[in-house]
């Protein structure tokens, strides 16, 4: 065993990527474990609502290296690289920490990659079987790129040795079981589950996704289903609106969009801040999303979740009944009432760990780098 100081550049670029990182950068401050850690940002979320209030709220170290890219996504994609690997000359790291499945990860991985610095991919073996998704071809090529893979349930591992990654035939590389460290953040800023009042009258939406809202129409009639479902039942619609979201609201209903007719039962929000989710999170009825973390976080707070998509990486969610698909806005009110009319949902299920995650990830990055 080398027990000399170890160093790890963290690479994070999005609001679910600051929401782990927070959990394992709180648990590395202590010395115990002999590692140092650089941060890297960088800049996919540019806007202070999508970044700053998170870097802030969530106490996150500042950045040791802050990118300054394009938000066109080919653009974007090969200045992150570049400036990845300036950092990791720069540092010399032992390892490169990277988390979910953003274009910074698969930026990172690649990065790292081309300079012989080992990958550690936190949030690895989640597949949506949805090559579409830019996501999934992230999440695709860091896993076949990393050497530490840690994933957040049993059903990322199977998933893992499915694909011929976790089968022990590469000596160098080590797949563990490590828990989410999106619970970890939600129970460290008070996020515990609440009973769902019989008279809950609001649900939380959130929408960003291309497929959902890049296209007026389509964009137009999920409003509308949404809308009609939450009138009929004398629901609000807490809506905090992604900036994507709201340039193309713009485009679908012209400038006047966020008037407070305009939508009827919806309650319109900025981009929200992770106190402010979690506080909806424990007074709402249901969710309603095409986000991936959000569909998680609603089942830490024992919150049904109605996944606007017709995929997602979090099968378990759905398998065992705490998520439905709903892929099209027609089906919307189905949905909704398949949780309205089945038995009480069993949310006694550990799928994701103890809230421990962090520690875990850090005992095995303290033996692995060591080794």
């Amino acid at each position: 065993m080398n027990n000399e100081m170890k160093t790890i550049l963290t690479i994070i670029g999005a609001r679910p990527q600051w929401m782990k990182a927070s959990a394992l950068s709180r648990v590395l401050k202590s010395t115990q474990w002999g590692i140092t850690e650089r941060v890297l940002h960088t800049g996919q979320h540019y806007s202070h609502n999508m970044a700053g209030r998170f870097l802030s709220e969530l106490n996150l170290p500042k950045a040791d290296h802050v990118l300054n890219v394009s938000q066109d996504p080919a653009e974007r994609m090969g200045q992150m690289m570049g400036g990845i690997i300036k950092a990791i000359d720069q540092d010399q790291p032992d390892a490169v920490i990277l988390y979910g499945d953003t274009d910074s990860t698969l930026a990172g991985a690649w990065a790292a990659a081309r300079r012989g610095v080992p990958v550690v991919h936190v949030e690895a073996g989640l597949r949506s079987f949805d090559r579409g998704m830019p996501e999934e071809i992230n999440r695709i090529l860091t896993d076949e790129l990393s050497s530490l893979l840690f994933c957040p349930s049993e059903a990322a591992v199977d998933q893992l040795k499915r694909e011929g990654i976790a089968t022990g035939q590469r000596p160098d590389l080590r797949v563990e079981v490590s828990g989410d460290l999106m619970l970890d953040t939600a129970r460290h800023h008070g996020g515990l589950p609440l009973p769902s009042s019989a008279d809950a009258d609001s649900v939380l939406l959130t929408m960003h996704r291309p497929s959902n809202v890049d296209h007026p129409d389509r964009l137009r009639n999920w409003i509308e289903a949404i809308g009609l479902q939450a009138a009929k039942r004398g629901w609000r619609v807490i809506f905090p609106v992604h900036p994507r979201t709201a340039k193309n609201l713009a485009l679908a209903y012209g400038p006047n969009w966020k008037k407070e007719d305009a939508f009827g039962a919806f309650e319109l929000h900025e981009p929200a801040g992770y106190s402010d989710v979690l506080n909806w999170l424990g007074d709402v009825r249901q969710v309603w999303t095409d986000s991936g973390g959000l569909q998680k976080e609603a089942f830490f707070m024992h919150r049904p979740a109605v996944v606007l998509r017709d995929t997602t990486e979090w099968v378990e969610l759905i398998d065992l009944k705490f998520a439905r698909l709903c892929p099209q806005p027609e089906e919307l009110g189905g949905c909704v009432d398949s949780f309205e009319t089945s038995p009480p949902i069993d949310w006694n299920k550990n799928l994701y760990g103890n809230g421990k995650a962090a520690e875990a990830i850090a005992k095995t990055l303290q033996e692995w780098l060591n080794q």
